[in-house]
């Protein structure tokens, strides 16, 4: 582990545990063995520090709904249903019952907005790859896949960060964020396609009947 690494981790626990008001540059030099000046060669402040704990949280989730996007054997809707669930899921239980997680969040997101919108574009992007291939497959009418993503993830805010804007459960997040999703699905549904997929279920289901008849 680099030493860059190595001060990034040992900030983190502290933050996570005694929380970011309370924790000194001083305390994490202490923690990496090294002296305040040489930690300022690498970090200017705290919240520099902060913002690499986050911005690495976010690349990470990321990374981790690729293979969500590119599952072959899902539709664009069920992929972009199960990335909206996964982040909820993911957002939800890494904050839950953690009061410093949510107050590390609150304090980069207010201090540093630049780097909120940094993130916002990261999995907006996501939410763009799945939109485009429904397009390309004709299962959604979208004339701008950049609004359509940006309005997409406005609208899902709330269920990407729930303990920043609500304690409720997962449970009731989960209801709700169902109920958007198929509001916002019914908006984007190519009819036709839909009607496509119905007809070659159905073919498939005579097909399947007359193998079992013979």
């Amino acid at each position: 582990m680099n030493t860059r690494a190595q001060i990034i981790l040992a900030a983190k626990e502290r933050f996570l545990h005694y929380g970011y008001p309370k924790t000194t540059m001083a305390e994490v030099a202490a923690d990496c063995n090294m002296s305040p000046g040489n930690l300022y060669r690498y970090f200017k402040g705290k919240l520099d520090i902060a913002i690499e704990i986050a911005r690495d949280e976010s690349i990470m989730t990321v990374d981790r709904l690729r293979p969500l996007i590119d599952c072959p054997v899902r539709s664009a809707r069920e992929r972009l249903e199960e990335v909206m669930f996964s982040s909820l899921r993911e957002s939800f239980h890494k904050l839950e019952n953690k009061p410093k997680a949510v107050e590390l969040a609150q304090i980069v997101s207010t201090q540093r907005p630049r780097f909120l919108l940094e993130s916002l574009r990261r999995e907006r992007r996501v939410i763009a790859i799945v939109l485009d291939h429904g397009r390309k497959t004709g299962e959604f009418l979208v004339e701008d896949i950049s609004r359509t993503a940006a309005t997409l993830q406005a609208a899902t805010m709330k269920y990407h960060y729930s303990q920043l804007f609500t304690h409720q459960t997962l449970q009731d997040l989960e209801v709700e964020l169902s109920a958007m999703l198929s509001l916002f699905f019914g908006g984007l549904a190519n009819k036709d396609y839909e009607a496509d997929e119905q007809d070659s279920a159905l073919e498939a289901t005579e097909i399947s009947t007359k193998s079992l008849s013979l």
